[in-house]
């Protein structure tokens, strides 16, 4: 019920336009993983090679170490959820979970069975005998993640599954979904665009962009140490400073940081807001002038002008114990070790 998955060079073309380019990828047994990355990425449609809806114009899909590049979806060891839960509104839960063991003929007694097996692991084992219509959307979410775990997959594929959900339930799902991946032991790949689930969830965050992979690595990794300047800003709000390389250095509006540059020229330097400190800090950012501030219960989010950069507007996360005022000046720092640097462009 679980097994590695290989992508070697997969790429694919839709008439002119080349939505993957090259993709090598590992997949470890067991492993969660999330695609993650802006519409048009090109994740979607890797999960769809995944899973046999399209076949690749080049390179190989391996699951369990064997090439099922050119084998349709009803033959391999994988599944789909898929947002829109598709549960069929005539027959109770235990049918909708049962609908893929009834399919691959398995016998009556062992599919009910199974099928409350699945229910019971969803929190919905006393709804058994309810239909769809009778549920919530976080409820029939679990009733398709049911459904989908019902026949034992190799490989679970989730295609932005938490989409149509509002936040807090979509949080209790994520939560929800990582706890029944730990249990199973399946391996899992989910798409998504939303940083703060691919970081909720995953073992390891793959960030997409233009067909290709950007960044690859645990959530706190590429959250903290982006590889390339895409993935620091697609991950999360990001402050953007400046930079020039400077001797074994950098130099910024602020004066010099002593980071090794990754080449000669124009740079950027990737700050967090929440890296952003009032003092003790070991990079000097000088006196700011704030713009404004906000509430937002666990820090106060605010933009603030450096006396240093008057054209440069810098977000800060500070502390919620007050909220700083408009006109305010404020001596702010920030940790070296919070600071990335990429080539400009």
């Amino acid at each position: 019920m679980t097994a590695p998955v290989t992508f070697n060079g997969v790429s694919h073309w839709f008439g002119a336009f080349h939505a993957l380019k090259n993709i090598s990828l590992e997949i470890g047994e067991g492993e969660y993983v999330t695609l993650l990355g802006p519409s048009g990425c090109g994740k979607t449609t890797l999960l769809s090679v995944l899973g046999g809806f399209i076949e690749p114009t080049e390179g190989q899909v391996l699951i369990g170490g064997r090439d099922l590049t050119h084998v349709p979806p009803a033959k391999r060891p994988t599944t789909t959820v898929f947002q829109d839960y598709a549960l069929f509104p005539h027959m109770s839960l235990r049918d909708n979970v049962a609908f893929g063991l009834r399919m691959a003929g398995v016998g009556r007694q062992e599919r009910r069975a199974r099928a409350d097996e699945q229910l019971a692991l969803v929190g919905l084992a006393d709804a058994a005998g309810k239909r769809p219509h009778e549920l919530s959307g976080g409820q029939r979410q679990r009733v398709a993640l049911a459904r989908a775990l019902a026949v034992r997959p190799d490989v679970l594929l989730l295609d932005e599954p938490l989409g149509a959900l509002d936040l807090k339930l979509r949080r209790a799902m994520q939560d929800e979904l990582k706890d029944i991946q730990r249990k199973v032991g399946t391996t899992f790949v989910h798409v998504t665009h939303d940083q703060e689930e691919a970081m909720a969830i995953a073992d390891r965050i793959v960030v997409m962009n233009a067909g290709r992979v950007e960044d690859e690595g645990a959530p706190a990794r590429i959250y903290r140490k982006p590889a390339t300047l895409f993935a620091a800003g697609f991950m999360g709000e990001m402050n953007r400073i400046p930079a020039r390389a400077s001797g074994t250095g950098v130099e910024t509006p602020f004066g010099p940081v002593d980071i090794t540059p990754p080449a000669e020229g124009a740079l950027v330097l990737c700050l967090r807001p929440e890296a952003v400190k009032h003092a003790n800090g070991t990079v000097l950012i000088g006196p700011a002038t704030v713009r404004d501030a906000a509430f937002f219960g666990t820090h106060c989010r605010v933009h603030v002008v450096p006396q240093a950069a008057p054209d440069l507007t810098i977000v800060a996360h500070l502390p919620p114990d007050r909220v700083p005022a408009a006109g305010e000046t404020l001596a702010l720092t920030a940790e070296i070790d919070a600071i990335s640097v990429f080539l400009a462009g």
